[in-house]
């Protein structure tokens, strides 16, 4: 078992490396900002991001921040702060060829304008290669394992619910490939983070078939510690939080009776107060008031004025929107989300591996998160990265989705997944602003493709001056495909020491 839940982290965390992007989004100024200047600050990278705004004159802190939770982006701060001193000789040796050279070309042959724009800005600054870098070690060494061991997770709890190993591990290969998960982990994502947070609390306080040999105080408290990280990360990551706390409850009622259980629980609430607590700090540090959200700073944008900061009444174009737009709707990127409606009927049965009381809350925050989002008019932005809002809900949506699945004819199972890992990797690979049938078209007609290939071809003038044609992904993926057959056939070191 071990030997197979290494070799399931390992695939998955290769195919994610090699499906990194090189957008680099708000989050990236803030790791930046953390490591480098021990400040939330974000002053001199004022005017690079639509995000990045001066505080209003109200607030009693001044200075340039972003409007949005910093818990992704103090986590991705951790691989930065230990790559540090090998990026700031790649960037002296880089700026020193370039000032003995007298070079300052910035040529990136794209059709829309803002990232030419961006380009330039940061060639000019002599930031190009440490955002470049940056962005490529938040993904290998922080979103990359993150989303690799969320699907090792998916694996032991799908064994844990009586899935033989073999159907286990191929259910957790299609939730890796077969989800927006796989699009959502090329770069760093507070969404995508409250989703593996979240599912890995779900997991400590479900424990299914004894999977944690914890005692119940630790779960509950480490439950409690990923709950408030996920709000940390976003304050939709309270809903997460806070769901996960009334199941906390519930589960340990069963136990030991509702008074008794709603004692033990509050373990599970101290162990989100770090996660809140920290969070009151960063709003304080960066805009002088603990208790008010980024949000309530940030500069007008569309919208804004719809509520409080864009957060208004319900909005069913925005449900039909978060469900159904061609571009980030949750039903066309990850159409195997519908089957998680049958998950309560379907736990009625005998034999069914997911019970009643677990897939009630997999709806319930599917419920939850829909309807708040539904009140947020910066919805309509998803399409500048794809869908994001609801990526929480990918690993409880494919778990509530696994008993229908298994349900299906086999063939109809098989053909689903088939789908659904041609739509997950052609976003993966285009990362397009269209549509979703679009980005199939572009990686049907275009071939094979890998995000920062695409990049490096269009700025090759500056740093792959031979590279005449656009770059093929095909020798790479070849690559990869030996590396991970042998990942899976190399007979594991522990085996021969006798270790399962």
């Amino acid at each position: 078992m071990t030997a197979v839940r290494f070799r399931l982290f390992l695939t998955c965390w290769l195919v994610y490396v090699l499906h990194f992007a090189t957008d680099f989004v708000r989050e990236h100024y803030l790791v930046l900002s953390i490591v480098e200047d021990r400040s939330y600050a974000l002053d001199k990278y004022f005017g690079l991001h639509v995000d990045i705004f001066k505080n209003p004159p109200e607030a009693t802190v001044q200075g340039a921040h972003h409007g949005a939770n910093p818990g992704i982006s103090m986590v991705a701060a951790i691989p930065y702060l230990l790559a540090k001193p090998a990026v700031d000789w790649v960037v002296r040796r880089e700026l020193a060829s370039r000032q003995a050279r007298s070079d300052t070309s910035a040529t990136y042959q794209d059709s829309r304008p803002r990232r030419v724009e961006f380009y330039r800005n940061t060639r000019r600054l002599g930031l190009d290669i440490r955002f470049g870098l940056v962005a490529a070690i938040t993904t290998v060494l922080c979103m990359a394992p993150l989303s690799a061991a969320s699907v090792v997770l998916m694996y032991m709890v799908l064994g844990a619910m009586g899935l033989p190993q073999r159907r286990a591990l191929w259910f957790a290969l299609l939730y890796a490939f077969g989800t927006p998960l796989f699009f959502r982990t090329a770069f760093v994502n507070q969404n995508m983070a409250i989703g593996i947070f979240g599912f890995t609390a779900f997991a400590l306080l479900w424990n299914p078939g004894e999977l944690f040999r914890w005692s119940p105080r630790g779960r509950l408290i480490a439950a409690g510690l990923l709950g408030g990280l996920s709000f940390l990360s976003d304050y939709s990551g309270a809903i997460v939080a806070g769901l996960l706390g009334g199941y906390a409850w519930w589960r340990r009622a069963d136990e030991v009776g509702w008074g008794r259980g709603l004692r033990e629980s509050l373990w599970y609430a101290l162990g989100v107060v770090p996660g809140v607590l920290l969070l009151w700090h960063y709003q304080w540090a960066s805009f002088g008031h603990p208790l008010y959200p980024p949000q309530h700073w940030m500069a007008p944008v569309p919208w804004i004025e719809v509520g409080y900061q864009g957060v208004g009444p319900l909005s069913f174009d925005l449900l039909r929107m978060l469900l159904f737009d061609s571009r980030f709707g949750l039903l066309l990127a990850m159409p195997m989300s519908v089957l998680a409606i049958a998950a309560p009927w379907l736990a009625r049965r005998p034999a069914n591996p997911l019970p009643l009381r677990e897939a009630w809350l997999c709806l319930a925050l599917a419920a939850a998160l829909l309807l708040f989002f539904a009140t947020v008019q910066y919805t309509k932005l998803q399409w500048v990265t794809g869908i994001r809002y609801l990526a929480p809900l990918f690993p409880f949506l494919f778990l509530a989705a696994v008993p229908a699945l298994l349900r299906l004819p086999k063939l109809l199972t098989l053909g689903i997944g088939i789908i659904s890992i041609i739509i997950s990797w052609s976003t993966a690979m285009v990362r397009s602003q269209g549509t979703i049938a679009e980005n199939i078209e572009r990686a049907m007609i275009g071939g094979f493709q890998l995000p920062w290939l695409n990049v490096l071809g269009k700025m090759s003038t500056q740093y792959a001056p031979w590279l005449k044609e656009p770059p093929s992904a095909l020798p790479w993926l070849l690559l990869w495909g030996v590396v991970i057959a042998v990942v899976w056939r190399i007979r594991a070191p522990w085996a021969r020491m006798g270790h399962p």
